[in-house]
């Protein structure tokens, strides 16, 4: 059994008979959305205070109606990143190695210092962005895989363009249902930064409103995004990771 990295503390496994790689969480974002308002610089402090000391964040930046909090990776392009504007928290997460695990709890604890703090009384929506990359097995890049397996093109049907073209990918709509609260949006392209890997992602929308006093479904809402993407998307994309005369 191999383990999949920036997943979470249960460390949730990848099986070794899927044929996609064992897949890498390279980015997670947060946003959550309240009532409009306005947010005092002063109070904007003493949150940023707050969370530097339980979370790690370091710099303190004013923005348009409200403030950005931060920490970059010094030896890498790595960054975390904690937004108050006038109608939305955002935490991001992008290539530094955090889980899913990790990430909702860091949510939870700004939440819980920034709600009183703020004076926001309730969280109206919530929406998860989880990213992956993963390795196709049976091709030799992403885009080959794409055309080849999920579009089914041969190589004369873009004879036609009179030029070389690159595949970059499809998305998927899940709207909700009466056992699945959130609609998640799918997006699977080639890997700007390798031809050869997939990159996938889940965007999970949740419309139910969440008080401080129930605010773990936050890090609950979070969790069901990434088990979409893990346990759903990669299994029907690994489905498509053979070539026809196999």
């Amino acid at each position: 059994m191999i383990q999949m990295p920036g997943w979470t503390g249960e460390k949730r496994a990848w099986r070794t008979s899927n044929l996609l790689s064992e897949p890498r969480t390279i980015s997670l974002l947060m946003e959550l959305v309240h009532l409009p308002m306005v947010h005092a610089p002063e109070r904007l402090r003493d949150v940023y205070n707050e969370v530097c000391r339980t979370c790690g964040y370091e710099n303190f930046l004013r923005i348009q109606g409200g403030a950005r909090i931060e920490r970059r990776d010094a030896e890498g392009d790595g960054f975390s990143q904690l937004s108050f504007n006038g109608d939305r928290i955002q935490l991001v997460e992008d290539h530094t190695g955090t889980s899913v695990e990790q990430f909702g709890r860091r949510a939870t604890a700004v939440l819980q210092a920034a709600m009183p703090r703020l004076g926001i009384p309730i969280i109206l929506v919530q929406q998860n962005t989880v990213r992956v990359t993963a390795n196709t097995n049976s091709f030799r890049s992403a885009g080959e895989y794409l055309a080849r397996s999920v579009f089914k093109f041969s190589p004369g049907d873009f004879e036609t363009l009179g030029r070389p073209v690159g595949l970059f990918g499809f998305r998927l709509s899940a709207p909700s249902t009466a056992e699945a609260p959130q609609s998640c949006s799918v997006r699977v392209e080639c890997y700007v930064r390798d031809p050869r890997a997939l990159y996938i992602e889940n965007i999970g929308t949740f419309k139910m409103p969440i008080q401080l006093s129930g605010i773990e479904l936050v890090e609950t809402n979070l969790r069901m995004t990434a088990e979409f993407l893990i346990d759903k998307v990669l299994p029907f994309l690994s489905g498509l990771d053979r070539k026809d005369d196999e």
